[in-house]
Formats: structure tokens, C-alpha cells, sequence
């Protein structure tokens, strides 16, 4: 039956009807909402086959109309499944409603920190598993949808997510003799823990307080200028409070560092508790200073 119908399509002239090209799609949707018609936008975008990146764009057009609409709710939603599906997605500023652009940095404030740890957890995962390459990328991705923000409740995760990075660039093959490139140095650190630790992403967890955290200054070298230093330090803090292990993950100059680790090992804290009882807590620090 079907190479009869072929056949009769071939015969009479009749063209196979063709897939809407998605651009040409979008542009006119574009068109659509310009003209204030917001319905046949909606109706348009329905049956509209888009794929990434124009899906992303697709869905910004979808809560434009249904803002214009009166519908705040479903373009919440909207925007809602857009940044759980790309997180570091922004629109356009210039191209869309004041409207939009509060709604929108609303909503990626609501869903950002679940997000952030999600991709944290994911990159931590192919960190375990012993892919490097796929972990420093992840990675990669959650210091770019962090950075995208304000909120200083991510800070920690930035620097952890800053800190692993570091290491699995660092646990990548080494290139071939010849092809250029060396492997940083493994991080300096103290003894390991043992034992579960918690951490910004324990959403159940109370992080630890500090009682006395005291941080030695790098003393500059002779014949040389006083200079601006940035390193990340990790430490865990036992259930006592004190610092079980700690771990430089920038290293800023060997000397300094381990004067860092020395000056850890004598900080305290309120310790981290979990359902009142207390726990150990992983915690980045960003030393920031300058040499004297």
C-alpha cells in the first residue's frame, strides 16, 4: 500500500511534506510575540520541534508570552525546567521584559543551590570513578553556573568545587615524553580521616563555628617585593572541634604552606552537628593576603 501511495504522490506531482525547519520556527515566533499575539505564539511553539540551543531560546519565548499573558505561575515553571535542564543559561537582557529578567533571576535564585549540588555531586562521582577528564569538565560547569551569581551561600561550594578541580586536573594521565605539559604537584596535606564527613551539601547538617581560626601572613623572601598571594586550604573538623586533617588544594609557596597546615592543626571550632549530635564537617578556605 505504501509504495502504491508513493507511487501516486510521484505521478501526480504531490510533494512529501517536509519538517518545519526549527529556525524558521523560532523567527516566527519571534514575529508573533512582537505583534502582541501571545496565543498563536504559545500554539506555535507547541507543535515546534526545537532542540538545543534553540529549545533554551524557545522556552524564553514561552514565558515572555505567558507573562504578557497574565500567567506568572507557568512561566515560572517554564523557566523553572529551562535552568534545571542548562543551568548557565542567560537571556539576553536587551532582548527581553524588565518583567522577565526579575522573574527569572528569582526563579535561579529558588533552584540554583539544589542545582549547583547536584552538578557538585555528579563531578565528585566521576572523580571516584577515576575519570578525571569528565570530573575537571563537570566541574568546570559549576564554577561557570556559581559565578553566574550572587549568592553567598554558594561561596563554600565554589572553593570546593575551585579545590577538586585542581586535583583532577592534577590526576590526569601525564602526556608523552615530548608532547609538552607537567602535571602539577599532588597537593600538600596532612594526615587522612577516616569515617563519613559532611558538608555544605548536607542540607541537614549545622556547620561548625569558628572559636579561633588564626592565619600566619607569607613572610617575603629576601631581595624580592612584597607581593598579593591567593591559595585554598581544606579542612575537616572532628566531632571535637579541631582539625583532623587539612590539605592545601592552591598551593601558594612551599614554605608558606606548610606553615598554613601547622597553623590548622591548632584552629577551633563549635563542632558541626547532626540531628544534635556532633559530626564531622569538610570546610574550604580561601587564603587571601599579602607578603610582608
Amino acid at each position: 500500500m505504501m509504495i502504491v501511495m508513493l507511487a501516486f504522490s510521484i505521478l501526480t506531482g504531490q510533494a512529501q511534506p517536509r519538517p518545519a525547519d526549527p529556525a524558521a520556527e523560532l523567527a516566527a515566533v519571534r514575529q508573533l510575540y512582537s505583534a502582541a499575539s501571545f496565543e498563536e505564539a504559545l500554539a506555535r511553539l507547541s507543535r515546534a520541534k526545537l532542540t538545543e540551543p534553540l529549545q533554551d531560546q524557545g522556552d524564553t519565548y514561552k514565558a515572555l508570552c505567558l507573562l504578557a499573558l497574565g500567567r506568572s505561575a507557568e512561566a515560572e515553571r517554564v523557566i523553572e525546567q529551562l535552568l534545571r535542564r542548562n543551568p548557565a543559561y542567560l537571556p539576553d537582557e536587551a532582548d527581553v521584559s524588565p518583567k522577565l529578567v526579575q522573574v527569572f533571576r528569582a526563579v535561579r535564585t529558588r533552584v540554583l543551590p539544589e542545582t549547583a549540588r547536584g552538578l557538585y555531586n555528579a563531578a565528585r562521582a566521576s572523580y571516584d570513578k577515576g575519570n578525571f577528564e569528565q570530573a575537571s569538565k563537570q566541574m568546570g560547569e559549576l564554577l561557570t553556573v556559581i559565578g553566574n551569581t550572587n549568592d553567598g551561600s554558594l561561596a563554600d561550594l565554589k572553593l570546593l568545587g575551585e579545590g577538586f578541580q585542581k586535583l583532577a586536573n592534577a590526576a590526569k594521565p601525564t602526556p608523552p615524553p615530548g608532547t609538552g605539559g607537567t602535571p602539577p604537584a599532588p597537593p600538600t596535606a596532612t594526615a587522612a580521616t577516616k569515617g563519613p564527613v559532611y558538608s555544605i551539601l548536607d542540607r541537614d547538617v549545622v556547620a561548625p563555628v569558628e572559636i579561633s581560626r588564626v592565619v600566619p601572613t607569607m613572610t617575603t623572601p629576601k631581595g624580592t617585593s612584597p607581593r598579593l598571594y591567593q591559595g585554598l586550604m581544606e579542612v575537616i573538623i572532628d566531632e571535637n572541634g579541631r582539625v583532623e586533617s587539612a590539605t592545601v588544594r592552591r598551593a601558594i609557596d612551599p614554605t608558606f604552606d606548610k606553615e598554613l597546615l601547622a597553623a590548622a592543626a591548632k584552629w577551633r571550632f563549635q563542632p558541626a552537628s547532626r540531628a544534635a549530635k556532633p559530626v564531622k564537617y569538610r570546610r574550604a578556605y580561601e587564603i587571601i593576603g599579602h607578603s610582608r
